[in-house]
C-alpha cells in the first residue's frame, strides 16, 4: 500500500473515532442524562398539578397548556439512533431545556404560599448565571421579599412572590439556554473544523509528507496529554474539555508543516541560521530526525509557531510591526520549550536595552528605600514625643 493510502485510511479512521467519541461520551451522555430530566420533571408537575386541592375540595385538574407542553418535552427524544450517531447537533436536549422551564414557570400557580417562598430561596442560588448587574439586583429584591416574610404586617399576597418567581426565573432560565447553546454551538464548530482540516492533510499526505504530519499530530496530542496531567481546572461542563481533544492533532499536523515553511521563509531571508536543519521540499519528504524533532515541537508549542508567524510578519512587512506585534500573547502548552527566535543585532542590543533598563529602575528603587527610611525616622519622632 502507498503512503498515499496509508494517509487515506489514518485519516478516515481519526474521523470514525471523533464521531465515535462525540457519540459516546458527549452525545449520549446528553441525552440520557436530558431524557432523565425530562421524564423526572414531567412526573413531579403532573403529581404536583394533580393532588393540589383546590378551592372546592376537589383534586385539581391539570391545565390543558401544561399537558401539551410535556407532551412536546417527551417528543423531542431521538428517534433513530444512527441519526443520533451522525447528525448530533444538541437542538433537541436544547428544545428539551427550553420546553421544561417553561413548564416549570407555568405550574407556578400550582404552588402554595410556603412553596413560593422556599423557591425564591432556592431562586437566590441560582443568581450565578445571570451578569453581575442583574444578579445584584434580583439578589436585593428576593432578600427584601424573603425579609418581609418574617413580619407579618409587610407580608405580600401570594401572587406578588409568583410574579416575582415567574421573572426571576424566566431569566436564570433564559441565561441557562444560552450556555448551552454556546456549549452546543462550540460542539458543531469544532466538527465542522475537523472535518474541513483534513481536506489540506490529505492533499499534502498525497505529496508525500505524512511523516512529518504524524510527527505534528504527535506533539499536538502529547501537549493536550500534559494539560490533562498537569491541569488543576478543566472544564467539563456538558463534556466543553473534548473540543480541544479533537481538534489537538489535526491542529498539531498542521502546525508542523506551516511552521517548518515559515523556518524555510526565516533561513532564505538569513533571519534564522538552522544550516543543520534542511527543510527543502525533498527534506520533507524524508524528514532527518532533527525535521521530525521540530515537527513535533511545532505540534506541541502553540508559542514556538506564534514566534515563527511573528519573525516571518517582520521579515515580509517591517513597517507595519510594532511593539505590541512584537510580544507574543500566547498561551503556552504544559511543558513546552521556550524557543528565541531573535537576529543577531536584536541581540546585541538586548543587554544594552537592560542595563538602561536598570540603571532607570535604579533611582527610582532608591528613592522607595529613602521614602521609606524617612517614613520610620519620623515614626520614631513620634514615638518620642508620645513618650
Amino acid at each position: 500500500m502507498s503512503d498515499f493510502a496509508w494517509g487515506l485510511v489514518l485519516l478516515g479512521a481519526y474521523m470514525v473515532l471523533v464521531i465515535m467519541a462525540r457519540w459516546i461520551y458527549i452525545a449520549r451522555t446528553n441525552v440520557i442524562w436530558t431524557r432523565a430530566q425530562a421524564e423526572a420533571i414531567t412526573g413531579r408537575l403532573s403529581l404536583q398539578s394533580g393532588s393540589s386541592p383546590s378551592a372546592n375540595g376537589k383534586a385539581r385538574v391539570m391545565p390543558l397548556a401544561l399537558r401539551r407542553l410535556l407532551k412536546k418535552i417527551k417528543a423531542q427524544n431521538p428517534k433513530s439512533r444512527l441519526s443520533g450517531i451522525v447528525g448530533w447537533n444538541g437542538s433537541h436536549q436544547i428544545a428539551q431545556w427550553v420546553l421544561m422551564h417553561e413548564a416549570e414557570r407555568m405550574s407556578l400557580s400550582a404552588l402554595d404560599h410556603a412553596q413560593l417562598v422556599a423557591r425564591l430561596e432556592r431562586a437566590l442560588g441560582q443568581l450565578d448565571e445571570l451578569p453581575l448587574p442583574r444578579r445584584e439586583a434580583w439578589e436585593f429584591k428576593i432578600r427584601t421579599l424573603l425579609a418581609d416574610e418574617d413580619e407579618a404586617d409587610k407580608r405580600m399576597d401570594d401572587a406578588y412572590y409568583r410574579a416575582y418567581l415567574d421573572e426571576v426565573l424566566g431569566e436564570i432560565y433564559e441565561a441557562s439556554n444560552g450556555n448551552a447553546i454556546q456549549l452546543s454551538g462550540l460542539y458543531n464548530r469544532a466538527t465542522w473544523i475537523i472535518l474541513v482540516s483534513l481536506l489540506p492533510l490529505a492533499v499534502l499526505a498525497g505529496f508525500g509528507f505524512g511523516m512529518l504530519l504524524v510527527a505534528g499530530a504527535i506533539g499536538g496530542l502529547v501537549s493536550r496529554m500534559q494539560r490533562l496531567v498537569f491541569s488543576t481546572r478543566i472544564p467539563v461542563t456538558y463534556g466543553s474539555s473534548w473540543g480541544p481533544l479533537f481538534c489537538a492533532p489535526v491542529l498539531g499536523a498542521l502546525a508542523a508543516w506551516a511552521g517548518l515553511a515559515l523556518i524555510s521563509l526565516l533561513q532564505t531571508a538569513n533571519v534564522l541560521q538552522l544550516t543543520a536543519l534542511q527543510t527543502s521540499l525533498d527534506s520533507l519528504r524524508a524528514p532527518s530526525a532533527a525535521v521530525l524533532g521540530t515537527a513535533i515541537l511545532l505540534g506541541a508549542s502553540e508559542r514556538f509557531l506564534l514566534r515563527l508567524e511573528k519573525q516571518a510578519e517582520a521579515v515580509i512587512d517591517p513597517d507595519h510591526v510594532g511593539p505590541a506585534d512584537q510580544a507574543t500573547p500566547a498561551h503556552t502548552s504544559a511543558g513546552g520549550p521556550r524557543v528565541r527566535l531573535i537576529s543577531t543585532a536584536a541581540a546585541k542590543t538586548a543587554p544594552a536595552e537592560a542595563n538602561g533598563e536598570a540603571a532607570k529602575a535604579a533611582p527610582a528603587e532608591a528613592n522607595g528605600e529613602a521614602a521609606k527610611a524617612s517614613g520610620h525616622g519620623e515614626a520614631a519622632k513620634a514615638s518620642g514625643h508620645a513618650a
